[in-house]
């Protein structure tokens, strides 16, 4: 049932952009010029939500507030206000008449939307927590009691040292950031009695460290007196018989997890080490001992990854086994590892052909069988989230919400290495903490935003100061929205999800060529230069082959234009389906094709591009007058760093072999010269 907004507005532009965006959203939007109307409309029916403009055609908007809450206490109000108004007035609106939230014009479309999503999503923490007692949750609950102890004795110790060291300002700001931190992880974990005093301990401490509160003996009394009051709290607000604390982030998630990746695992393995590899992996793993077998597996599940052991078959029953899968709907960018029981460079190409992005080395330990399923995963492309947070605890509670989400999660406690962890992490999305030792979230934004390549990466701040200064702060630094401490899950997640979402579509709009699924130029050149930029930090190499697909102007004038489209999408997806999933691969433009192979060097993937080459000659198109005829292609093929250290050359260079190649009679790669 779609959710319904009342828009309250008399400005045809802005009800017109309004109306499209909620209404694209699945909401049902209703809408008035007039605020007489409007309010009566309410006797007939309750919406969900109400966004109302600074004027309507009889009264201004922040007075027809005033009357609606007269006869309307509960619903939530969104206010869209043309400029900026005094500081007064915005207290008045949040705390007197119950708005809550206010936007200015002109409107963000993307992020008013996913404003507009959280309003009608969010529940209070209290409401969530009281209910999400799940398995999950509880032993999240469960550690933080463990931990408890030793963060009310370091609350204690800060705060003699405090008294006894009063002109130690870093000793104040540390009382004030344990107290904060422990405001944010109480109270998400639902210890309400807790997070309410720790509220209180660095509210004191922000009076003190602004100059509002003299920093005296009843200051310190008051302290003294709260951090009391503290361990009464976690007398009352812990039950005593909760379980033992979990010592390992695995242990918090149930073997069921609907959340788990799904990882395919063909060869002779007892039930005792696949569970075992699975239990430390913190993944389901669907074993099958025979090919066909797992084919019909594949079939029945959506597989984040698969290794195959090449030991207990042929090498050429595996490689056709890695063919099937990859061919398979919706795995045509499956991850693929290779177990083997010797050194299999002779068959590596056909290996890089197939789409093996691992070769592991029989017998597998047990450590690397984790750290390459975790690779594979990670490189299926499911979302990818930075948290930089200094609560440890607090962290854990976030990567416990996405993670039964299938997102991919990394916390970064200390912010100095936020930026280093970002350029290997690659989120797609960073949720920042605003309060952070020796640094503020708001800086750590402004260098992010800095850097040309994180300036659209969805910033999302996780706050407990959700006043109008701090929220300004926060998109005045770069930040996309903001979500207050403590955190409601089901808010987060809302948050995240729609973040995601627009980010998604956006990208996919503006980096996919529609016909053939591939990287469009620019998105294949920001792709390449980060790639360029791992090879020269690490000293790696890769390769880089420049594709034109042979006679193609006689295709077209030959067999239609939409033959020629036929050709160049079903090659789009044969070398989506070939390769490995982490190289690169993109439309360059007409029938020109554009490929990186990461770690990789020419001569090896030469094979593998003659391997596809051999197989796009036998696959018959059929013209606009159901004519058959084949195609082939052409192609230059280069190596980094020794064909060129710059991208610019490297390109010249393949594009330059690339034409040797149509001077020999095309069908074929040339990779020197």
């Amino acid at each position: 049932m779609a959710t319904s907004i009342l828009l309250v507005d008399n400005d045809q532009q802005l009800t017109a952009l309004v109306k499209s965006l909620l209404g694209g959203r699945g909401h049902e939007v209703t809408h008035f010029e007039s605020g007489k109307e409007a309010i009566d409309s309410l006797s007939k029916k309750k919406p969900d939500l109400i966004v109302v403009s600074e004027q309507l055609a009889d009264i201004d908007g922040v007075g027809w507030i005033i009357k609606l809450r007269q006869v309307n206490r509960d619903t939530k109000v969104v206010f869209i206000s043309s400029k900026w108004r005094d500081t007064d007035l915005y207290q008045q609106l949040t705390k007197d008449f119950g708005v809550s939230l206010v936007v200015h014009r002109p409107l963000k479309p993307l992020l008013f939307g996913a404003q507009i999503d959280g309003e009608l999503k969010a529940k209070t923490a209290s409401e969530l927590n009281e209910g999400s007692d799940t398995e999950t949750f509880l032993q999240l609950k469960t550690r933080f009691a463990s931990i408890l102890p030793g963060r009310l004795k370091n609350m204690e110790e800060i705060v003699e040292h405090s008294i006894d060291n009063p002109e130690d300002r870093e000793a104040l700001k540390e009382v004030r950031r344990l107290s904060h931190n422990l405001k944010g992880t109480a109270s998400s974990c639902g210890f309400h009695h807790l997070g309410e005093t720790a509220a209180q301990i660095e509210q004191t401490m922000d009076d003190v460290i602004d100059g509002k509160k003299t920093l005296d003996k009843n200051t310190w009394d008051t302290i003294h007196r709260l951090v009391g009051v503290l361990r009464e709290n976690a007398k009352q607000d812990f039950p005593h018989d909760l379980p033992p604390a979990p010592e390992a982030r695995g242990d918090w998630l149930s073997e069921n997890d609907s959340s788990m990746a799904n990882v395919l695992l063909v060869g002779k393995y007892s039930e005792g080490e696949t569970k075992k590899f699975a239990q430390k992996a913190i993944v389901r793993l669907i074993f099958s001992q025979d090919p066909k077998d797992a084919i019909e597996k594949a079939k029945a599940t959506t597989l984040d990854a698969a290794i195959i052991d090449m030991s207990d078959m042929t090498t050429d029953t595996s490689l056709e086994l890695a063919l099937k899968l990859r061919s398979l709907p919706g795995c045509e960018t499956l991850p693929l590892a290779f177990i083997h029981t010797d050194e299999i460079v002779a068959r590596r190409t056909e290996g890089m052909h197939a789409g093996a992005s691992l070769y592991l080395k029989k017998p597998v330990k047990d450590q690397d069988m984790v750290q390459a399923i975790e690779y594979l995963i990670a490189l299926r492309g499911r979302p990818r989230i930075l948290i930089v947070d200094d609560d440890e605890d607090f962290t854990r509670i976030i990567e416990s919400a996405l993670g039964k989400e299938s997102m991919l999660v990394k916390s970064v406690n200390e912010p100095d290495k936020a930026l280093s962890i970002l350029e290997d992490f690659s989120p797609d999305l960073l949720l920042l903490d605003v309060m952070m030792p020796n640094t503020s979230g708001y800086d750590v934004c402004r260098k992010i935003r800095a850097q040309a390549r994180w300036q659209d990466l969805p910033i999302v701040f996780l706050t407990a100061q959700s006043g109008l200064d701090s929220r300004l702060a926060a998109f005045d630094a770069g930040a996309d929205d903001y979500l207050p401490k403590p955190v409601a899950t089901v808010e987060l997640l809302a948050r995240v999800r729609v973040r995601l979402d627009r980010m998604r579509l956006m990208k996919e709009r503006a980096d996919r060529d529609i016909l053939t699924g591939l990287l469009l130029r620019r998105a294949f050149v920001e792709s390449l230069s980060a790639l360029h930029a791992e090879a020269e930090r690490h000293k790696l190499e890769f390769s880089l082959c420049l594709i034109d697909v042979d006679h193609f102007k006689k295709v077209n004038d030959t067999y239609g234009h939409m033959a020629g489209d036929r050709v160049l999408s079903h090659f789009g997806q044969l070398i989506r389906r070939r390769f490995r999933v982490e190289d690169l691969r993109g439309r360059w433009g007409g029938e020109e094709f554009i490929m990186a192979f990461r770690h990789e060097g020419k001569e090896t993937m030469k094979g593998a591009l003659n391997r596809v080459l051999d197989e796009l000659v036998t696959i018959s198109f059929t013209g606009d007058h159901n004519e058959e005829f084949f195609v082939s292609f052409s192609g230059g093929l280069v190596s980094f760093p020794q064909d060129g250290e710059e991208i610019e050359k490297l390109i010249k260079k393949a594009d330059e072999r690339l034409y040797i190649a149509k001077e020999q009679g095309r069908r074929r790669i040339i990779s020197e010269g």
